[in-house]
């Protein structure tokens, strides 16, 4: 047994080694890139990924396809906004009232909701996004079509306000970061089971005690805070909003980055983001003048590429590839699955 958790420890060493370099690349990155338009880039991949992250509890491991979270997200952007121009509250603290203001919000509007599954479920949260972008559109206290801006002046921590995308980007990290092992404890959670659960059959998750309605509203909680915490960060960076940031193609957008890395896993949307959103803001870059809107028309194809060929996205594909053995055996030198299952079942028991 001491060789086995030897083998164990080691595989476990490696694979922090790795993701510890992978992590000392991206904190070393701003050094050596000085460009603003690459530090920009990696800026709208952090927080992109990170309201795919979002998307992907409620549509990936709850399996509730919902395409309103371009509405959280412009909603917790719009209250962090109006608690720091209308009520002076600093911007770290508006984004924590902006999440709970969002999370109630979200919990209050879908709880009836939860009884469609499903087309009906989507066709909802559509209508939701696009009834709260009409609300806006229409409401001088959300400022009507012109939108909401926020102060410019010194750099400033307190303020979160820099002139430079230096510290958007560790914020960007650290945020993808956090929410990442967030979704990671969720995964392993009692809640997490209770999830997958309800995806692959709602009716057998209720018939051995579990409260899909419960876990849903939870699920969608988590995910709207998530969404608006993006949205606050999106506000903060651009220092303006307008109710465009709700509508329906942005809750696409953070669809995408899960569908093309793979829904099924919490680093679906870090890899899908890695790929698509350089590859959108380059041709939007190169070929926006030649055809307008090419980044949606290249998601469009895209998703019906994955789809069509390819439905457990990228990691779907690399779990089961000999890429993955091949790291797993000579660079990892990660043991068996019995070997793996029995040093954990020992250690859970005590025995360790």
């Amino acid at each position: 047994m001491s060789e086995k958790r030897k083998a164990v420890r080691t595989y476990h060493r490696n694979l922090a080694i790795m993701l510890g370099i992978m992590l000392l690349i991206f904190v070393c990155i701003p050094l050596f890139v000085k460009s603003p338009y690459i530090m920009n880039i990696f800026v709208l991949v952090f927080y992109m990924s990170t309201l795919s992250m979002a998307w992907n509890l409620l549509g990936g491991m709850t399996g509730q396809n919902s395409l309103g979270h371009a509405a959280y997200m412009g909603l917790g952007a719009y209250a962090s906004c109006l608690l720091i121009t209308k009520a002076g509250i600093n911007p770290w603290f508006s984004a924590i009232l902006g999440m709970v203001i969002v999370g109630l919000v979200a919990g209050i509007i879908f709880y009836p909701c939860f009884i469609l599954r499903g087309p009906y479920f989507t066709l909802v949260s559509i209508a939701f996004g696009e009834a709260l972008r009409q609300f806006i559109i229409n409401s001088t206290f959300f400022g009507r079509a012109s939108g909401v801006g926020l102060p410019f002046g010194r750099d400033s921590w307190l303020n979160f306000r820099f002139g430079s995308k230096i510290p958007y980007y560790y914020v960007g990290l650290a945020m993808l970061l956090l929410v990442y092992l967030l979704m990671k404890k969720i995964e392993r959670s009692k809640m997490g089971y209770a999830l997958r659960t309800i995806r692959e059959d709602e009716d057998a998750a209720a018939a051995i005690g579990i409260n899909p309605t419960r876990y849903k509203i939870m699920a969608v909680v988590v995910s709207a805070m998530v969404a608006a915490l993006v949205g606050f960060f999106y506000a903060s960076y651009i220092r303006y909003i307008d109710p465009e940031l709700m509508i329906l193609s942005k809750s696409t957008e953070s669809v995408l980055p899960a569908v093309v890395g793979g829904a099924a896993f919490v680093e679906g949307p870090l890899v899908g983001g890695l790929i698509m959103i350089p590859l959108s803001e380059f041709l939007r870059a190169k070929y926006s003048s030649i055809l307008p809107g090419i980044n949606m028309l290249m998601y469009a194809v895209v998703l019906l590429v994955v789809i069509r060929f390819r439905p457990t996205g990228i990691l779907g594909w690399y779990m089961h590839s000999r890429v993955k053995t091949f790291i797993d055996t000579k660079i990892l030198l990660k043991p068996p699955v019995e070997v793996l299952e029995e040093v954990e079942l020992a250690k859970m028991s005590g025995k360790e």
